[in-house]
């Protein structure tokens, strides 16, 4: 794999405090500590009286920047109240035995030491100062020389099980990962981070607030080199080449230690702002970035303006101004290595929303805009002219889902009335990727059969659903079957359980299949199937409604579909639109209607 590298560029002055204003600042953190004053004062009189003046300077850059650490939780506790000293101490001199030993960090500032080797906590997990020392237990590498080798090293050695079910609101301590074994990404980037300090390997946790391009945020870790620059990590533990951001990416953040200036802040800001801890990244990174200036009604903005992206939940800022000039917008540029195209029909570039923050609301100040590399185009909707539109989706298909419909291909349906399949005939082919979905297809035969299968021969063996009906359309009633080499396989049953988001699937390295027994010889009208899929193709059975953007989301009506799609008259050109299914599933994003397809932003 080519190694990439990433320009450090001069983002915010992390290293700005001198010895002196880290003094200062720490004794007045420690004497500020109405409950916890004796331990704040006890560490920083340990360092003094030490002798060691990078120890002191280093004891002082913990507790000046430490207001506003905290671990999260219901009842949120700071860390200015409950630190120990012996703890802080124990961990500082794990970090300065790290500094001596270390065949990496001789290269690297005393600043840079300060902010990426020895902090004790990474995010706003549960305090245990004992990590550094652990660490080394359970994850090292071989390799002493090559930093971007040895942080590879140990990336592959970090494994959590990122299952959605695993996903928890709250970040998990050190010990219960590692106990564990599952998690979110958010917790195996903080678990990463531990695991390369601890090998004396600078870096930093950064994160993506939420994507242009799909539902949630991401995080992930970069190493820093010596001379500024950065190596991304994919947050997987797989070797391969993986890109370590796979969606369209408006905003990358770095949460730092060191306190950032909040001159001018206030508590009226979006959440994401309410941090003193987090630097603005993105320049730093090949996304695309690019200066974004909007026409802003000066009579709805205030000081500070924000660009805001789509979740179905509500608009989200993910970036901030003074002015109505953005710097180092995201165009939706992806870092890949192969080029690959994330969906179909996905937009060239990212729909942002300006907007004010007032009293814990958002509201809208410009129209959307479409951001890309060339250009900002913004979506102004024609209430005077409308047009009828035509949907069959409520989420772009992902090409990852594509791949999956490719590997029924040429899989056969065969009929037979022996339980070996001896008389099989053929009785449908897949010779084209089926759509994503459940789907029906009609069967031409006169000839009964008690025994259905679909087989695949050898390669990927994938499959959501299978059912048979009578000619009159209901269902035959079934007793599912397989083949020897996954019968015994109760996952086999997502195929026949009616639910498109279960599936099977298994390499296959022999010919597969899964059947059903019929009980006696039936007349097949048709048979159904669906390839592993997203279930964000429109459903028959489900409602739906259409908003289209004005100022805010207006209702364009509840509909059911018909045939395999849904049909709205009377829709504003140009406007910005907004599918949602009103009977199950989170997966929305907004679109425009462009030469009769739906483009997705």
């Amino acid at each position: 794999m080519q190694i990439k590298h990433f320009v450090y560029a001069g983002i915010i002055a992390l290293y700005g405090c001198t010895s002196n204003n880290y003094e200062s600042r720490a004794w007045e953190t420690a004497k500020s500590s109405t409950s916890n004053q004796t331990e704040l004062t006890s560490f920083l009189e340990h360092y003094k009286l030490s002798g060691d003046s990078e120890k002191y300077e280093a004891a002082c850059f913990l507790v000046s920047n430490m207001p506003g650490k905290h671990s999260a939780g219901e009842n949120i506790v700071y860390d200015i109240d409950v630190v120990k000293s012996d703890s802080l101490i124990s961990s500082l001199e794990e970090s300065f035995l790290l500094k001596e030993e270390s065949s990496f960090l001789k290269d690297y500032s005393f600043e840079q030491f300060l902010e990426y080797i020895l902090p004790y906590r990474i995010v706003d997990e549960p305090l245990e100062y004992y990590w550094k020392q652990d660490c080394k237990r359970h994850f090292r590498s071989a390799n002493m020389v090559d930093i971007i080798q040895a942080a590879k090293d140990i990336n592959s050695q970090v494994k959590l099980n990122l299952s959605p079910a695993n996903n928890g609101e709250l970040p998990q301590s050190y010990s219960s990962l590692i106990r564990n074994g599952y998690g979110k990404c958010d917790d195996r980037s903080a678990l990463l981070v531990m695991a390369l300090r601890a090998s004396g390997i600078p870096c930093s946790y950064e994160f993506v607030p939420y994507w242009g391009s799909s539902n949630n945020g991401h995080s992930f870790v970069s190493v820093i080199l010596p001379d500024g620059k950065i190596y991304p990590l994919p947050n997987t533990d797989k070797v391969t080449n993986d890109a370590y951001l796979s969606r369209k990416t408006p905003k990358i953040y770095r949460k730092v230690y060191s306190v950032q200036t909040t001159e001018g802040r206030t508590s009226d800001v979006p959440d994401l702002f309410l941090y003193n801890d987090i630097v603005d990244v993105t320049e730093l990174h090949q996304i695309g970035s690019r200066n974004v200036q909007i026409s802003v009604d000066k009579s709805k903005t205030t000081d500070t303006n924000y660009l805001s992206v789509f979740s179905p939940a509500g608009w989200i800022p993910v970036a901030s101004s003074t002015s109505t000039t953005f710097s180092y917008v995201g165009t939706g540029v992806k870092v890949t290595d192969d080029g690959k195209k994330e969906a179909i029909d996905l937009g060239d570039g990212i729909v942002y929303l300006p907007v004010q923050w007032k009293k814990g609301e958002l509201f809208p100040v410009a129209n959307p805009v479409v951001v890309t590399g060339n250009s900002v185009r913004e979506i102004s909707l024609d209430t005077f002219r409308c047009e009828k539109v035509v949907l069959k989706r409520k989420f772009p298909l992902n090409m990852r889902i594509v791949d999956f419909a490719k590997t029924m291909v040429m899989g056969r349906f065969e009929g037979a009335n022996q339980s070996d399949f001896s008389d099989a005939e053929e009785i449908y082919r897949i010779t084209e990727i089926p759509e994503s979905k459940i789907q029906k297809v009609n069967i031409s035969t006169d000839k009964a059969f008690r025994y259905v299968r679909y087989l695949r021969l050898k390669g990927t063996f994938s499959i959501a659903e299978f059912s048979v009906y009578h000619s009159d359309g209901t269902p035959v009633s079934f007793r599912p079957i397989a083949c020897e080499a996954i019968q015994d396989d109760s996952a086999m049953m997502n195929v026949f359980d009616g639910n498109p988001l279960t599936y099977y699937q298994v390499g296959g390295g022999v010919d597969m299949w899964v059947g059903v027994d019929l009980y006696k010889s039936v007349r097949i009208g048709a048979l159904g199937f669906a390839p592993r899929n997203d279930d964000n193709a429109i459903i028959s059975t489900d409602t739906y409604e259409l908003f289209y953007w004005n100022g805010e989301w207006k209702s364009l009506g509840r509909k059911k579909t018909e045939g395999d799609s849904l049909i709205y008259d009377k829709v504003p050109e140009n406007a910005l639109l907004w599918l949602r299914n009103l009977t199950k599933g989170r997966e929305e994003r907004p679109f425009t209607y462009e030469n009769g397809r739906q483009i997705w932003w």
